[in-house]
């Protein structure tokens, strides 16, 4: 990793610069919604769909709450890695936030603070806690996941290469897509039967 110079102040940035520069990260913000439309339309394919859709919303709004604390680390990171040294600490954190987020995910998905959690604080009746749980224990693990995807695009808008965000976001919605087909040509998106 090379270090860098941050730009000051009155350094003017050139329009092409800045173009080139949001352009992919534009894209790519865009691209994410995508993301949503593969997965919405696989579970409304499954033979309940109703329970399936509910189970991931429900689940989907732990998930977004402790993924919050891993999103954060792409703006650290391209805030505060400048060079090897930053970077390697940067990492280390990671790893311990990641680690503490998926400790408390193992602990709701798999305690009955997490049933608690689910039927107590958000209501959901005992038909649709089973799948929702179930959704949650494979959401945990895109958590870790989306954090050291964060930690590396952190260090790729750091060091203005804003178009590997575009190709790694292109990437991941042709796995998904293949993904989705291979659930539904398999017929395993069938919770809540």
């Amino acid at each position: 990793m090379k270090e860098r110079k941050a730009i000051s102040i009155d350094q003017q940035v050139p329009f092409r610069t800045l173009f080139y520069f949001f352009l992919p990260l534009g894209l790519s913000a865009t691209l994410v919604t995508i993301s949503h439309v593969i997965i919405n339309s696989t579970l409304a394919r499954a033979p309940e769909p109703a329970v399936v859709i509910a189970s991931y919303s429900v689940a989907m709004s732990l998930f977004a709450l402790l993924e919050r604390c891993a999103v954060i680390l792409r703006q650290t990171c391209s805030t505060l890695v400048r060079d090897r040294i930053s970077y390697r600490l940067m990492r280390n954190t990671t790893f311990y936030v990641l680690s503490a987020i998926f400790l408390l995910s193992l602990l709701l998905a798999y305690s009955p603070l997490g049933r608690g959690f689910f039927s107590g604080l958000l209501g959901v009746s005992d038909r649709m806690l089973e799948p929702t749980i179930d959704a949650y224990r494979v959401l945990m693990f895109v958590t870790i996941f989306s954090g050291i995807r964060c930690l590396y695009q952190g260090v790729i808008i750091s060091n203005f290469k804003t178009k590997w965000l575009t190709i790694g976001m292109v990437v991941r919605l042709i796995c998904m897509a293949f993904l989705a087909w291979l659930l539904l040509k398999n017929d395993w998106v069938n919770h809540g039967i």
